[in-house]
C-alpha cells in the first residue's frame, strides 16, 4: 500500500504541484491552491502518476521522469 497525503498550498504560479517522499517512504503531495479546480485535478493526477510509477528511485533522473509524464497543459 502506498501512503500519501495531498495538501493544497500557495506555490509560485509556474509550479502546479510537487511531491516529496520522506525518509519513511510517505509521499507528501503539494498542489498549487491558486490553480483552477480543473488544473488542480490535472496536477493531482500528474503527481499521483509519479508516486504509482515509483519515479522516486534515486537512479532515475528528473529529466527522464518528467519526459514520460503527461503534460499538464
Amino acid at each position: 500500500m502506498t501512503d500519501y497525503c495531498i495538501r493544497y498550498i500557495e506555490l509560485p504560479y509556474a509550479s502546479k504541484g510537487v511531491t516529496v517522499q520522506d525518509a519513511a517512504g510517505f509521499y507528501n503531495i503539494y498542489i498549487n491552491s491558486l490553480l483552477s479546480y480543473d488544473e488542480q485535478k490535472k496536477a493531482v493526477a500528474h503527481e499521483l502518476a509519479h508516486v504509482f510509477r515509483e519515479d522516486f528511485d534515486p537512479a532515475k533522473s528528473l529529466e527522464l521522469v518528467e519526459r514520460y509524464r503527461p503534460a499538464l497543459s
